[in-house]
């Protein structure tokens, strides 16, 4: 049985999700800080009706919907058609899958009204304490937590980004709800780190970048690494996934060791 999901199902999807955490940080975090009932966060839940109805020990997979943007986790039992059916009859257009739905390889051969348009496996990091290395700004430079007044500079920054492109209000929620931090020259942001989600044990770092003039300089590294140090100062232990090769470097300098893969759909109407 597939239903919308309440506060009252919070134990119950946040024990599934927590089988895999580092792969489920979106989801929980978004069920953490975002919560049931807004229209632009949406969760389903599918339960085995052959063992108990709807009550938490049932459920067996967790679908959600931020923006355009969906995330799916369930076991290997689970209707993997019907939750398909949630994201083909949705009303908006499904942009963006995090495609790591542990029961079954890809969740895109269930979709009928989309297909895949491009898609990236990366390699998903984590970096524990004992292993950090910590990398200072160079000289004539300063890096800080950015501050609410700094949303139209990160704006600007994010504006012609690439892959890390963000709108003002994908990058409002990190300012309000998460962190960012940047690194400044004479009042002027030009590298930026971010988290994308975050728990008590865990956060995904994301949104590394620095403006193409300001290259080869060691900022993206310097940004990466206060935001770390920071996160593992309050327990949090940063995760993250890269496909650029030299991104793959900084990371590993800062003492980030691979555990995995991530896959990420880009979708497209059939």
């Amino acid at each position: 049985m597939l239903r919308k999901l309440t506060d009252l199902d919070r134990d119950a999807a946040g024990s599934l999700l927590m089988q895999r955490p580092t792969h489920n940080l979106y989801l929980l975090s978004n069920m953490h800080q975002v919560g049931f009932s807004t229209d632009f966060c949406e969760f389903w839940g599918d339960f085995d009706e052959n063992s108990g109805g709807d009550s938490g020990r049932c459920l067996r997979a967790v679908l959600n919907r931020y923006m355009t943007g969906w995330s799916v986790y369930g076991l290997p039992s689970a209707s993997w058609t019907d939750l398909a059916a949630v994201v083909d009859g949705h009303d908006g257009v499904a942009f963006r899958l995090q495609d790591n739905p542990g029961g079954v390889e890809s969740f895109v051969p269930y979709l009928q009204r989309y297909e895949a348009e491009k898609i990236i496996e990366e390699e998903l990091m984590k970096l524990a304490a004992h292993d950090f290395a910590p990398r200072p700004a160079p000289p004539e430079w300063s890096v800080r937590r950015a501050k609410w007044d700094d949303l139209q500079q990160l704006s600007s920054l994010y504006a012609d980004a690439g892959s890390m492109t963000r709108s003002q209000q994908s990058i409002e929620r990190p300012l309000r709800d998460l962190r960012i931090w940047v690194a400044v020259r004479n009042g002027c942001i030009f590298a930026a780190a971010l988290t994308n989600a975050e728990l008590t044990s865990r956060a995904m770092v994301g949104g590394v970048f620095t403006a193409p003039d300001c290259r080869n300089l060691g900022l993206s590294q310097a940004v990466c690494s206060a935001l770390c140090a920071e996160l593992l100062s309050e327990g949090k232990q940063p995760v993250l996934y890269w496909q650029d090769p030299a991104a793959g470097a900084v990371y590993r300098r800062l003492g980030f060791v691979a555990c995995g893969t991530w896959r990420s759909v880009w979708l497209r109407t059939r």
